[in-house]
């Protein structure tokens, strides 16, 4: 169970950091927030602190103990939201080098996924208190 945890809880870690580090700037829906949301992709300015606000709570959802039916909720709307964000990167014809990072954001997604439920299938099993 050991293992389990900790692979959870680096590759969660790693992904709400990343998921953290979109939600502010768009929350605070600068400069640099809206040349590449509005300029570049095309959204309505009033998209980006709505998107950033829902980042937010996703990752606040996933901090908090229990709930596993909407932590569920959260890694469905992070999927989303990284397979909207590949998306328009690749609809406005951006180059494959521009979006590659976006392997890492998915296998970070994977693991946490996967390794949440091996966590719980340990906690049904009462191999954790």
């Amino acid at each position: 169970m050991k293992t389990i945890n900790i692979i959870y809880w680096v590759s969660t870690a790693l992904l709400l950091l990343l998921m953290l580090s979109s939600a502010i700037p768009s929350i605070i829906n600068g400069a640099d927030s809206q040349a590449i949301m509005s300029k570049h992709l095309g959204y309505p300015l009033y998209f980006t602190p709505f998107l950033g606000v829902l980042k937010l709570l996703g990752v606040i959802a996933m901090l908090i103990p229990g709930f596993p039916r909407i932590k569920e909720w959260v890694y469905a709307g992070f999927t989303f939201d990284l397979v909207g964000a590949l998306y328009s990167f690749i609809a406005v014809g951006d180059k494959p080098k521009d979006y590659a990072l976006f392997v890492i954001f998915f296998a970070l997604l994977i693991v946490s996924y996967i390794y949440f439920h091996k966590r719980l299938e340990a906690k049904a099993s009462g191999a954790v208190k």
